[in-house]
Protein backbone atom coordinates (compact mmCIF):
# COMPACT_ATOMS: atom_id res chain seq x y z
CA UNK A 1 0.00 0.00 0.00
CA UNK A 2 2.79 2.40 0.89
CA UNK A 3 4.38 1.78 -2.52
CA UNK A 4 1.10 2.65 -4.23
CA UNK A 5 1.02 5.91 -2.28
CA UNK A 6 4.65 6.58 -3.23
CA UNK A 7 3.94 5.98 -6.93
CA UNK A 8 0.86 8.22 -6.72
CA UNK A 9 2.92 10.94 -5.02
CA UNK A 10 5.64 10.71 -7.67
CA UNK A 11 2.98 10.83 -10.39
CA UNK A 12 1.37 13.91 -8.85
CA UNK A 13 4.78 15.57 -8.54
CA UNK A 14 5.52 14.82 -12.21
CA UNK A 15 2.21 16.35 -13.28
CA UNK A 16 2.99 19.50 -11.28
CA UNK A 17 6.46 19.76 -12.81
CA UNK A 18 5.07 19.26 -16.32
CA UNK A 19 2.32 21.80 -15.69
CA UNK A 20 4.76 24.39 -14.36
CA UNK A 21 7.04 23.74 -17.32
CA UNK A 22 4.32 24.97 -19.64
CA UNK A 23 4.07 28.29 -17.82
CA UNK A 24 6.39 31.26 -18.01
CA UNK A 25 7.59 33.19 -14.99
CA UNK A 26 8.73 36.00 -17.26
CA UNK A 27 5.43 35.89 -19.16
CA UNK A 28 3.60 36.81 -15.96
CA UNK A 29 5.09 40.31 -16.26
CA UNK A 30 3.99 40.85 -19.87
CA UNK A 31 0.43 41.47 -21.16
CA UNK A 32 -0.85 38.85 -23.59
CA UNK A 33 -1.58 41.48 -26.27
CA UNK A 34 2.12 42.46 -26.56
CA UNK A 35 3.01 42.49 -30.26
CA UNK A 36 6.82 42.61 -30.04
CA UNK A 37 8.97 41.44 -27.13
CA UNK A 38 12.75 41.52 -26.71
CA UNK A 39 14.13 39.72 -23.65
CA UNK A 40 17.79 40.51 -22.88
CA UNK A 41 19.63 38.07 -20.62
CA UNK A 42 21.92 40.66 -19.05
CA UNK A 43 23.58 38.16 -16.72
CA UNK A 44 24.60 35.88 -19.58
CA UNK A 45 25.76 38.74 -21.79
CA UNK A 46 27.90 40.32 -19.06
CA UNK A 47 29.44 36.94 -18.24
CA UNK A 48 30.62 36.72 -21.84
CA UNK A 49 31.59 40.37 -22.17
CA UNK A 50 32.29 42.10 -18.83
CA UNK A 51 31.42 45.80 -18.71
CA UNK A 52 35.06 46.65 -17.92
CA UNK A 53 36.02 45.41 -21.40
CA UNK A 54 33.42 47.68 -22.99
CA UNK A 55 34.86 50.61 -21.01
CA UNK A 56 38.24 50.03 -22.64
CA UNK A 57 36.93 50.62 -26.17
CA UNK A 58 37.61 53.75 -28.20
CA UNK A 59 33.96 54.55 -28.88
CA UNK A 60 33.20 54.35 -25.15
CA UNK A 61 35.97 56.77 -24.20
CA UNK A 62 35.06 59.08 -27.08
CA UNK A 63 31.46 59.16 -25.86
CA UNK A 64 32.44 59.71 -22.22
CA UNK A 65 34.70 62.63 -23.19
CA UNK A 66 31.96 64.27 -25.27
CA UNK A 67 30.81 67.35 -23.35
CA UNK A 68 27.43 67.30 -25.13
CA UNK A 69 26.61 63.80 -23.90
CA UNK A 70 24.23 63.95 -20.89
CA UNK A 71 25.78 63.45 -17.47
CA UNK A 72 23.10 60.90 -16.56
CA UNK A 73 24.06 58.86 -19.61
CA UNK A 74 27.67 58.94 -18.46
CA UNK A 75 26.56 57.80 -15.00
CA UNK A 76 24.78 54.82 -16.49
CA UNK A 77 27.62 53.91 -18.85
CA UNK A 78 30.20 54.39 -16.10
CA UNK A 79 28.63 51.68 -13.97
CA UNK A 80 25.08 50.46 -14.76
CA UNK A 81 24.90 48.74 -11.37
CA UNK A 82 25.03 52.14 -9.62
CA UNK A 83 21.59 52.92 -11.06
CA UNK A 84 20.13 50.26 -8.77
CA UNK A 85 19.11 48.06 -11.70
CA UNK A 86 19.87 44.37 -11.20
CA UNK A 87 22.16 43.57 -14.12
CA UNK A 88 22.07 39.91 -13.10
CA UNK A 89 18.48 39.50 -14.27
CA UNK A 90 16.57 39.89 -17.54
CA UNK A 91 15.68 43.28 -19.00
CA UNK A 92 12.53 43.13 -21.12
CA UNK A 93 11.30 45.49 -23.82
CA UNK A 94 7.85 45.11 -25.38
CA UNK A 95 5.44 47.05 -27.58
CA UNK A 96 1.65 47.05 -27.55
CA UNK A 97 0.02 48.27 -30.76
CA UNK A 98 -2.28 51.35 -31.01
CA UNK A 99 -5.42 49.21 -31.19
CA UNK A 100 -4.69 48.28 -27.57
CA UNK A 101 -3.82 51.82 -26.41
CA UNK A 102 -0.34 51.65 -27.96
CA UNK A 103 2.70 51.98 -25.75
CA UNK A 104 6.27 50.74 -25.35
CA UNK A 105 7.62 49.34 -22.09
CA UNK A 106 11.00 48.53 -20.56
CA UNK A 107 11.00 46.59 -17.30
CA UNK A 108 13.52 44.86 -15.12
CA UNK A 109 14.49 43.92 -11.57
CA UNK A 110 16.03 46.25 -8.98
CA UNK A 111 18.84 45.55 -6.57
CA UNK A 112 18.62 48.91 -4.82
CA UNK A 113 15.39 50.89 -5.16
CA UNK A 114 16.89 53.93 -3.39
CA UNK A 115 19.80 54.04 -5.84
CA UNK A 116 17.28 53.82 -8.68
CA UNK A 117 15.29 56.70 -7.18
CA UNK A 118 18.48 58.77 -6.91
CA UNK A 119 19.28 57.96 -10.53
CA UNK A 120 15.86 59.23 -11.65
CA UNK A 121 16.38 62.43 -9.64
CA UNK A 122 19.81 62.94 -11.21
CA UNK A 123 18.20 62.79 -14.65
CA UNK A 124 15.49 65.27 -13.63
CA UNK A 125 16.66 67.37 -10.66
CA UNK A 126 13.33 69.21 -10.54
CA UNK A 127 11.32 66.00 -10.74
CA UNK A 128 8.55 65.19 -8.29
CA UNK A 129 8.35 61.56 -7.25
CA UNK A 130 4.95 60.65 -5.88
CA UNK A 131 3.58 57.62 -4.05
CA UNK A 132 0.79 55.41 -5.40
CA UNK A 133 0.29 52.54 -2.97
CA UNK A 134 3.62 50.72 -2.72
CA UNK A 135 4.82 52.27 -6.00
CA UNK A 136 7.07 55.26 -6.52
CA UNK A 137 5.93 57.19 -9.60
CA UNK A 138 7.75 59.64 -11.83
CA UNK A 139 5.62 61.13 -14.60
CA UNK A 140 6.19 63.39 -17.63
CA UNK A 141 4.05 64.23 -20.65
CA UNK A 142 5.77 61.49 -22.66
CA UNK A 143 6.59 58.76 -20.16
CA UNK A 144 5.90 57.24 -16.77
CA UNK A 145 8.30 55.29 -14.56
CA UNK A 146 7.03 53.21 -11.68
CA UNK A 147 9.03 51.09 -9.25
CA UNK A 148 8.88 49.28 -5.95
CA UNK A 149 11.53 47.46 -3.95
CA UNK A 150 11.79 44.66 -6.53
CA UNK A 151 11.41 46.00 -10.06
CA UNK A 152 10.80 48.99 -12.31
CA UNK A 153 8.49 49.63 -15.27
CA UNK A 154 9.13 52.40 -17.80
CA UNK A 155 6.19 53.22 -20.11
CA UNK A 156 6.21 55.60 -23.06
CA UNK A 157 4.15 56.39 -26.14
CA UNK A 158 4.74 53.91 -28.97
CA UNK A 159 5.43 55.66 -32.28
CA UNK A 160 3.95 53.42 -35.02
CA UNK A 161 4.20 55.43 -38.22
CA UNK A 162 2.62 52.83 -40.44
CA UNK A 163 0.20 51.36 -37.94
CA UNK A 164 -0.79 54.37 -35.83
CA UNK A 165 -3.68 55.26 -38.12
CA UNK A 166 -7.18 54.08 -38.97
CA UNK A 167 -9.34 54.70 -42.02
CA UNK A 168 -12.24 57.11 -41.74
CA UNK A 169 -15.11 55.24 -43.40
CA UNK A 170 -16.81 58.40 -44.64
CA UNK A 171 -13.82 60.25 -46.10
CA UNK A 172 -11.54 57.23 -46.71
CA UNK A 173 -8.60 59.24 -45.37
CA UNK A 174 -6.00 58.25 -42.80
CA UNK A 175 -6.71 59.61 -39.33
CA UNK A 176 -3.99 59.32 -36.64
CA UNK A 177 -5.08 57.63 -33.46
CA UNK A 178 -4.83 59.89 -30.38
CA UNK A 179 -1.62 59.58 -28.39
CA UNK A 180 -2.02 58.04 -24.93
CA UNK A 181 -2.24 60.67 -22.18
CA UNK A 182 0.13 60.67 -19.17
CA UNK A 183 -2.73 59.38 -17.01
CA UNK A 184 -3.29 56.60 -19.53
CA UNK A 185 0.40 55.67 -19.39
CA UNK A 186 0.23 55.72 -15.58
CA UNK A 187 -2.69 53.31 -15.73
CA UNK A 188 -0.68 51.02 -18.04
CA UNK A 189 2.27 51.14 -15.64
CA UNK A 190 0.15 50.24 -12.61
CA UNK A 191 -1.65 47.47 -14.51
CA UNK A 192 1.66 45.80 -15.41
CA UNK A 193 2.56 45.58 -11.72
CA UNK A 194 -0.78 43.91 -10.99
CA UNK A 195 -1.19 41.76 -14.11
CA UNK A 196 -3.40 38.75 -13.59
CA UNK A 197 -2.31 35.42 -15.05
CA UNK A 198 -5.19 35.30 -17.54
CA UNK A 199 -4.22 38.72 -18.91
CA UNK A 200 -0.54 37.90 -19.26
CA UNK A 201 1.65 35.44 -21.17
CA UNK A 202 2.08 33.36 -18.03
CA UNK A 203 0.06 30.43 -19.37
CA UNK A 204 1.15 30.81 -23.01
CA UNK A 205 2.96 27.55 -23.82
CA UNK A 206 4.71 29.02 -26.86
CA UNK A 207 6.21 31.83 -24.78
CA UNK A 208 7.17 29.34 -22.06
CA UNK A 209 8.98 27.25 -24.70
CA UNK A 210 10.83 30.37 -25.88
CA UNK A 211 11.87 31.26 -22.33
CA UNK A 212 13.32 27.76 -21.85
CA UNK A 213 15.62 28.06 -24.86
CA UNK A 214 19.20 28.72 -23.86
CA UNK A 215 20.29 32.05 -25.28
CA UNK A 216 21.37 35.62 -24.68
CA UNK A 217 18.51 37.42 -26.43
CA UNK A 218 14.95 36.21 -27.07
CA UNK A 219 12.47 37.68 -29.54
CA UNK A 220 8.68 37.31 -29.75
CA UNK A 221 6.60 38.77 -32.60
CA UNK A 222 2.82 38.30 -32.65
CA UNK A 223 1.91 39.01 -36.29
CA UNK A 224 -1.80 38.84 -35.55
CA UNK A 225 -1.51 41.61 -32.93
CA UNK A 226 0.51 43.78 -35.31
CA UNK A 227 -2.07 43.62 -38.10
CA UNK A 228 -5.18 43.32 -35.94
CA UNK A 229 -7.94 45.58 -37.28
CA UNK A 230 -6.14 46.42 -40.52
CA UNK A 231 -8.06 43.85 -42.59
CA UNK A 232 -11.12 46.09 -42.78
CA UNK A 233 -9.03 48.79 -44.46
CA UNK A 234 -7.93 46.59 -47.36
CA UNK A 235 -9.27 47.24 -50.87
CA UNK A 236 -12.37 45.22 -51.67
CA UNK A 237 -10.58 42.73 -53.92
CA UNK A 238 -7.81 42.13 -51.37
CA UNK A 239 -10.40 41.71 -48.64
CA UNK A 240 -11.75 38.71 -50.57
CA UNK A 241 -8.46 36.89 -49.91
CA UNK A 242 -8.63 35.01 -46.63
CA UNK A 243 -5.50 36.57 -45.20
CA UNK A 244 -6.82 35.93 -41.70
CA UNK A 245 -5.83 32.29 -42.22
CA UNK A 246 -2.21 33.46 -42.28
CA UNK A 247 -2.58 35.92 -39.39
CA UNK A 248 -4.45 33.66 -37.00
CA UNK A 249 -2.02 32.15 -34.49
CA UNK A 250 0.91 33.60 -36.46
CA UNK A 251 3.68 34.00 -33.91
CA UNK A 252 7.39 34.23 -34.64
CA UNK A 253 10.02 33.50 -31.97
CA UNK A 254 13.81 33.64 -32.12
CA UNK A 255 16.79 33.12 -29.85
CA UNK A 256 20.33 34.44 -30.36
CA UNK A 257 23.30 32.94 -28.54
CA UNK A 258 26.90 34.18 -28.59
CA UNK A 259 29.22 31.18 -28.51
CA UNK A 260 32.93 30.58 -29.02
CA UNK A 261 33.70 31.34 -32.66
CA UNK A 262 30.10 31.82 -33.79
CA UNK A 263 26.74 33.47 -33.33
CA UNK A 264 23.91 30.95 -33.46
CA UNK A 265 20.21 31.60 -33.82
CA UNK A 266 17.00 29.58 -33.70
CA UNK A 267 13.75 30.76 -35.28
CA UNK A 268 10.34 29.16 -34.88
CA UNK A 269 7.21 30.10 -36.80
CA UNK A 270 3.77 29.16 -35.48
CA UNK A 271 0.52 29.31 -37.47
CA UNK A 272 -3.17 28.72 -36.83
CA UNK A 273 -4.65 25.21 -36.79
CA UNK A 274 -5.77 25.04 -40.45
CA UNK A 275 -2.43 26.16 -41.86
CA UNK A 276 -0.48 24.06 -39.35
CA UNK A 277 -2.46 20.95 -40.32
CA UNK A 278 -1.26 21.46 -43.90
CA UNK A 279 2.35 22.26 -43.08
CA UNK A 280 2.82 19.27 -40.78
CA UNK A 281 2.07 16.94 -43.72
CA UNK A 282 5.22 18.02 -45.54
CA UNK A 283 7.97 15.44 -45.86
CA UNK A 284 11.40 14.99 -47.44
CA UNK A 285 14.64 16.98 -47.43
CA UNK A 286 16.58 19.02 -49.97
CA UNK A 287 17.74 17.31 -53.16
CA UNK A 288 21.49 16.83 -52.68
CA UNK A 289 21.99 15.72 -56.30
CA UNK A 290 21.01 19.23 -57.41
CA UNK A 291 23.69 20.74 -55.16
CA UNK A 292 26.40 18.31 -56.27
CA UNK A 293 25.94 19.41 -59.89
CA UNK A 294 26.92 23.01 -59.10
CA UNK A 295 30.43 24.06 -60.03
CA UNK A 296 32.44 24.33 -56.77
CA UNK A 297 34.74 26.94 -58.31
CA UNK A 298 34.30 30.36 -56.65
CA UNK A 299 31.00 29.28 -55.11
CA UNK A 300 29.73 32.20 -52.98
CA UNK A 301 26.47 30.73 -51.76
CA UNK A 302 23.52 28.41 -52.32
CA UNK A 303 19.95 28.13 -51.11
CA UNK A 304 18.05 24.86 -51.51
CA UNK A 305 14.47 24.09 -50.56
CA UNK A 306 12.15 21.11 -50.65
CA UNK A 307 8.38 21.42 -50.30
CA UNK A 308 5.36 19.26 -51.06
CA UNK A 309 3.51 20.64 -54.13
CA UNK A 310 0.17 19.20 -52.97
CA UNK A 311 0.53 21.16 -49.72
CA UNK A 312 1.13 24.34 -51.71
CA UNK A 313 -2.14 23.77 -53.54
CA UNK A 314 -3.95 23.28 -50.22
CA UNK A 315 -2.53 26.56 -48.91
CA UNK A 316 -3.67 28.41 -52.04
CA UNK A 317 -7.15 26.92 -51.65
CA UNK A 318 -7.17 27.98 -48.02
CA UNK A 319 -6.80 31.61 -49.10
CA UNK A 320 -9.73 31.25 -51.51
CA UNK A 321 -7.81 32.59 -54.54
CA UNK A 322 -7.40 29.27 -56.34
CA UNK A 323 -10.34 30.12 -58.64
CA UNK A 324 -8.76 33.42 -59.72
CA UNK A 325 -5.40 31.75 -60.39
CA UNK A 326 -6.97 28.94 -62.41
CA UNK A 327 -8.97 31.49 -64.43
CA UNK A 328 -5.79 33.40 -65.25
CA UNK A 329 -3.73 30.29 -66.04
CA UNK A 330 -6.49 28.83 -68.22
CA UNK A 331 -5.60 31.42 -70.87
CA UNK A 332 -2.33 29.55 -71.30
CA UNK A 333 -3.97 26.15 -71.24
CA UNK A 334 -2.74 25.18 -67.76
CA UNK A 335 -4.11 24.90 -64.23
CA UNK A 336 -2.91 24.61 -60.64
CA UNK A 337 -3.17 20.84 -61.00
CA UNK A 338 -0.53 21.04 -63.74
CA UNK A 339 1.72 22.93 -61.31
CA UNK A 340 1.34 20.20 -58.69
CA UNK A 341 2.09 17.45 -61.23
CA UNK A 342 4.78 19.35 -63.13
CA UNK A 343 7.17 20.09 -60.25
CA UNK A 344 8.64 17.86 -57.55
CA UNK A 345 9.08 20.65 -55.00
CA UNK A 346 12.90 20.84 -55.19
CA UNK A 347 14.39 24.28 -55.90
CA UNK A 348 17.97 25.50 -55.91
CA UNK A 349 19.55 28.93 -56.28
CA UNK A 350 23.34 29.35 -56.49
CA UNK A 351 25.79 32.24 -56.93
CA UNK A 352 29.34 31.87 -58.27
CA UNK A 353 32.15 34.15 -59.46
CA UNK A 354 31.48 37.37 -57.56
CA UNK A 355 33.88 39.92 -58.97
CA UNK A 356 34.20 43.51 -60.16
CA UNK A 357 33.64 43.94 -63.91
CA UNK A 358 34.21 46.83 -66.28
CA UNK A 359 31.00 48.39 -67.49
CA UNK A 360 29.98 51.28 -69.72
CA UNK A 361 26.91 53.44 -69.40
CA UNK A 362 25.96 55.70 -72.30
CA UNK A 363 24.43 59.02 -71.37
CA UNK A 364 22.58 61.37 -73.70
CA UNK A 365 23.50 65.01 -73.06
CA UNK A 366 22.10 67.71 -75.40
CA UNK A 367 21.99 65.24 -78.25
CA UNK A 368 25.53 63.92 -77.70
CA UNK A 369 26.39 60.49 -76.39
CA UNK A 370 28.80 60.30 -73.47
CA UNK A 371 30.30 57.01 -72.32
CA UNK A 372 30.72 56.57 -68.57
CA UNK A 373 33.29 53.87 -67.83
CA UNK A 374 33.02 52.28 -64.39
CA UNK A 375 33.07 49.02 -62.48
CA UNK A 376 30.17 47.15 -60.95
CA UNK A 377 29.77 43.83 -59.15
CA UNK A 378 29.27 40.85 -61.42
CA UNK A 379 28.00 37.38 -60.51
CA UNK A 380 27.03 34.12 -62.15
CA UNK A 381 23.67 32.95 -60.87
CA UNK A 382 21.89 29.66 -61.49
CA UNK A 383 18.32 28.62 -60.72
CA UNK A 384 17.33 24.95 -60.90
CA UNK A 385 13.97 23.23 -60.52
CA UNK A 386 13.26 19.49 -60.27
CA UNK A 387 10.69 18.29 -62.84
CA UNK A 388 7.83 15.98 -61.93
CA UNK A 389 5.55 15.00 -64.80
CA UNK A 390 7.30 16.09 -68.01
CA UNK A 391 4.12 16.74 -70.01
CA UNK A 392 2.60 18.85 -67.25
CA UNK A 393 5.86 20.78 -66.87
CA UNK A 394 6.05 21.46 -70.60
CA UNK A 395 2.60 23.05 -70.35
CA UNK A 396 3.95 25.39 -67.69
CA UNK A 397 7.01 26.12 -69.77
CA UNK A 398 4.87 27.24 -72.68
CA UNK A 399 3.61 30.13 -70.59
CA UNK A 400 7.07 31.63 -70.87
CA UNK A 401 7.63 30.95 -74.56
CA UNK A 402 6.69 34.51 -75.45
CA UNK A 403 9.44 35.78 -73.13
CA UNK A 404 12.10 33.35 -74.27
CA UNK A 405 13.46 35.48 -77.10
CA UNK A 406 13.68 38.55 -74.89
CA UNK A 407 15.42 36.58 -72.12
CA UNK A 408 18.02 35.25 -74.55
CA UNK A 409 18.73 38.78 -75.72
CA UNK A 410 19.40 39.71 -72.10
CA UNK A 411 21.93 36.87 -71.77
CA UNK A 412 19.59 34.62 -69.82
CA UNK A 413 19.96 30.98 -70.83
CA UNK A 414 17.81 27.95 -70.02
CA UNK A 415 17.85 24.22 -70.55
CA UNK A 416 15.95 21.17 -69.32
CA UNK A 417 16.04 17.39 -69.47
CA UNK A 418 13.78 14.78 -67.88
CA UNK A 419 14.95 15.67 -64.37
CA UNK A 420 15.77 19.37 -64.12
CA UNK A 421 15.01 22.78 -65.57
CA UNK A 422 17.83 25.32 -65.26
CA UNK A 423 18.10 29.09 -65.86
CA UNK A 424 21.34 31.08 -65.65
CA UNK A 425 23.04 34.22 -66.93
CA UNK A 426 25.91 31.99 -68.09
CA UNK A 427 25.63 29.44 -70.88
CA UNK A 428 28.77 27.77 -69.54
CA UNK A 429 27.15 27.36 -66.10
CA UNK A 430 24.10 25.73 -67.71
CA UNK A 431 26.25 23.36 -69.74
CA UNK A 432 28.31 22.34 -66.72
CA UNK A 433 25.18 21.62 -64.71
CA UNK A 434 24.09 19.03 -67.27
CA UNK A 435 27.60 17.70 -67.98
CA UNK A 436 27.35 14.88 -65.42
CA UNK A 437 30.28 16.17 -63.37
CA UNK A 438 29.59 16.24 -59.63
CA UNK A 439 31.34 17.32 -56.46
CA UNK A 440 30.52 17.02 -52.76
CA UNK A 441 31.19 20.37 -51.06
CA UNK A 442 32.15 20.38 -47.38
CA UNK A 443 29.05 22.34 -46.36
CA UNK A 444 26.64 19.72 -47.74
CA UNK A 445 26.87 17.45 -44.70
CA UNK A 446 25.71 20.33 -42.48
CA UNK A 447 22.54 21.16 -44.43
CA UNK A 448 21.44 17.96 -46.18
CA UNK A 449 19.02 16.54 -43.61
CA UNK A 450 16.48 19.38 -43.70
CA UNK A 451 13.80 20.75 -46.06
CA UNK A 452 15.72 24.06 -46.19
CA UNK A 453 19.46 24.58 -46.45
CA UNK A 454 21.69 27.53 -47.24
CA UNK A 455 25.40 28.31 -47.23
CA UNK A 456 27.13 31.66 -47.71
CA UNK A 457 30.92 31.94 -48.07
CA UNK A 458 31.66 35.45 -46.73
CA UNK A 459 35.37 35.05 -47.44
CA UNK A 460 34.67 34.35 -51.11
CA UNK A 461 32.39 37.38 -51.39
CA UNK A 462 34.90 39.74 -49.74
CA UNK A 463 37.76 38.51 -51.90
CA UNK A 464 35.64 38.89 -55.03
CA UNK A 465 34.92 42.53 -54.16
CA UNK A 466 38.42 43.29 -52.89
CA UNK A 467 39.30 45.62 -55.77
CA UNK A 468 36.27 47.80 -55.08
CA UNK A 469 36.55 47.68 -51.29
CA UNK A 470 40.24 48.64 -51.14
CA UNK A 471 40.28 51.70 -53.41
CA UNK A 472 41.60 53.93 -50.64
CA UNK A 473 43.59 53.52 -47.42
CA UNK A 474 40.50 53.50 -45.21
CA UNK A 475 38.87 50.88 -47.41
CA UNK A 476 42.00 48.74 -47.21
CA UNK A 477 41.99 48.86 -43.40
CA UNK A 478 38.28 48.00 -43.22
CA UNK A 479 38.75 45.17 -45.71
CA UNK A 480 41.57 43.68 -43.63
CA UNK A 481 39.40 43.87 -40.50
CA UNK A 482 36.49 42.12 -42.23
CA UNK A 483 38.55 39.42 -43.93
CA UNK A 484 40.10 38.59 -40.54
CA UNK A 485 36.69 38.46 -38.84
CA UNK A 486 33.97 36.78 -40.92
CA UNK A 487 34.00 33.22 -42.25
CA UNK A 488 30.65 31.81 -43.43
CA UNK A 489 26.95 31.31 -42.71
CA UNK A 490 24.87 28.13 -42.50
CA UNK A 491 21.06 28.04 -42.44
CA UNK A 492 19.07 24.84 -41.95
CA UNK A 493 15.50 23.96 -41.05
CA UNK A 494 12.01 23.94 -42.45
CA UNK A 495 11.16 20.98 -40.20
CA UNK A 496 7.75 20.95 -38.51
CA UNK A 497 8.42 20.34 -34.82
CA UNK A 498 6.40 20.94 -31.63
CA UNK A 499 3.70 22.90 -33.41
CA UNK A 500 5.83 25.12 -35.64
CA UNK A 501 8.38 25.43 -38.43
CA UNK A 502 11.93 25.52 -37.04
CA UNK A 503 14.93 27.25 -38.67
CA UNK A 504 18.52 27.43 -37.41
CA UNK A 505 21.29 29.81 -38.45
CA UNK A 506 24.99 29.93 -37.67
CA UNK A 507 27.34 32.86 -38.37
CA UNK A 508 30.90 31.51 -38.11
CA UNK A 509 33.95 33.65 -37.37
CA UNK A 510 37.59 33.05 -38.26
CA UNK A 511 38.67 32.86 -34.60
CA UNK A 512 37.09 29.67 -33.26
CA UNK A 513 38.42 29.93 -29.69
CA UNK A 514 37.12 33.31 -28.50
CA UNK A 515 33.52 34.09 -27.63
CA UNK A 516 31.81 35.84 -30.51
CA UNK A 517 30.54 38.68 -28.28
CA UNK A 518 34.10 39.53 -27.27
CA UNK A 519 35.12 39.40 -30.92
CA UNK A 520 32.26 41.67 -31.95
CA UNK A 521 33.22 44.14 -29.24
CA UNK A 522 36.80 44.21 -30.52
CA UNK A 523 35.62 44.40 -34.14
CA UNK A 524 33.35 47.38 -33.42
CA UNK A 525 36.18 49.04 -31.50
CA UNK A 526 38.59 48.59 -34.43
CA UNK A 527 36.05 49.93 -36.92
CA UNK A 528 35.23 52.91 -34.69
CA UNK A 529 38.95 53.75 -34.45
CA UNK A 530 39.21 53.84 -38.23
CA UNK A 531 36.07 55.96 -38.59
CA UNK A 532 37.13 58.40 -35.85
CA UNK A 533 40.59 58.77 -37.39
CA UNK A 534 39.03 59.46 -40.79
CA UNK A 535 36.72 62.09 -39.27
CA UNK A 536 39.70 63.72 -37.58
CA UNK A 537 41.58 63.92 -40.90
CA UNK A 538 38.54 65.36 -42.63
CA UNK A 539 38.09 68.02 -39.92
CA UNK A 540 41.72 69.05 -40.29
CA UNK A 541 41.37 69.16 -44.07
CA UNK A 542 38.12 71.13 -43.95
CA UNK A 543 39.73 73.51 -41.47
CA UNK A 544 42.57 74.24 -43.90
CA UNK A 545 40.18 74.61 -46.83
CA UNK A 546 37.91 77.01 -44.93
CA UNK A 547 40.93 79.20 -44.09
CA UNK A 548 41.80 79.43 -47.78
CA UNK A 549 38.22 80.27 -48.68
CA UNK A 550 38.09 83.05 -46.07
CA UNK A 551 41.36 84.51 -47.32
CA UNK A 552 40.13 84.49 -50.91
CA UNK A 553 36.81 86.10 -49.97
CA UNK A 554 38.62 88.93 -48.16
CA UNK A 555 40.84 89.53 -51.18
CA UNK A 556 37.82 89.67 -53.47
CA UNK A 557 36.05 92.06 -51.09
CA UNK A 558 39.01 94.42 -51.14
CA UNK A 559 39.14 94.45 -54.92
CA UNK A 560 35.53 95.48 -55.42
CA UNK A 561 35.79 99.02 -53.93
CA UNK A 562 38.92 99.73 -56.03
CA UNK A 563 37.04 98.69 -59.15
CA UNK A 564 34.20 101.07 -58.31
CA UNK A 565 36.69 103.91 -57.64
CA UNK A 566 38.20 103.52 -61.10
CA UNK A 567 34.77 103.82 -62.64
Amino acid sequence: MKYIKLVALIGLFSILITSCGKKSKLGKLIPKEAAVIVDINAKSLLSKLPWDEIKQTSWYNELMSDSSFPATGKTFLGDPAKTGIDMGSDIVFFVVMPGNNGHAVVEGSLKDSKAFSDFIKSMHPAATISKDGDLDIFKTDEAVIGWNSERFVFVTNANHQMHNREMNDSTNTAVPLPRPSPDSLLSVCKNIFSLKSENSLYENEKFAALEKEEGDIHFWVNINEIYKGSMKNLPEMMAMVKLDKFLEGNISTATINFEDGKVSGTHKQYFGKELSDILKKGDGNINTDMIKRISPQNLAGIYAIHFTPANLLEIIKLTGIDGFINLFMAQGGVSLDDVVKGIKGDILFAVNDITMKDDTTTLKVTGDSLNNYHQQPGVTFLFALAIGDKDAFNKLLKLGNGMQKELTQKNIFQKSDDKYFVVSNSQDAVNKYFSGAQSTPDFLSKINDHPHGAFVDIQMILKGLQAQLTKDSMGKVLYDRNIAMWNNVYVTGGDYKDGGIVMNAELNLIDKNTNSLKQLNKYIDNISKVVMEEKKKNREKWGRDSTIVKTDSVAVTKKKPRSKTRK
